[in-house]
Formats: C-alpha cells, structure tokens, sequence
C-alpha cells in the first residue's frame, strides 16, 4: 500500500536506539509552575518528564526521595 500526499511532508525520523544501564546521573532538576511540570535532566537519559499537570498538583512540594522513587517508577519496574 502506498500513501500520497498532495506535498511534501518533512518528517523526523528517529531509529531506536537501546542501552542496557546500571544507574541514571540527574544533572539537574527543573520545577517550572506555571506549566505545572518537573523534569529531570539525566546523562544516560537527557530530560525526563517526571510529573506533569494533574500529577504536578498530586505530588505538591517533593523531595530528593521522590525524584528517585519516581525514576524508579518510570524505569526500573
């Protein structure tokens, strides 16, 4: 099957790229309010979305502890 369209379409095509890792180095932690979003800026991983809109408003004032048990979360289960 073969998909027309009317012009071209620039697409970002990016191939998947997997690594088996031991440990995640957070370089930096950015808490922005008004987006009601927290990411967690890795080495291995780049930037990571930990909590975002009604997550952002669930999790309130976290910690250091949080940030790990929610890379936890998202990764290592």
């Amino acid at each position: 099957m073969k998909i027309t369209f009317g012009i071209p379409k620039e697409l970002v095509i990016v191939p998947e790229v997997k690594s088996s890792i031991i440990e995640i180095d957070v370089v930096e932690i950015i808490d922005k309010p008004s987006a009601k979003i927290v990411w967690a800026v890795t080495a291995q991983l780049g930037r990571i979305v930990l909590w975002k809109d009604d997550a952002y408003d669930t999790i309130g004032q976290w910690t250091d502890t949080d940030v790990v048990n929610r890379i936890n979360e998202l990764y290592a289960n």
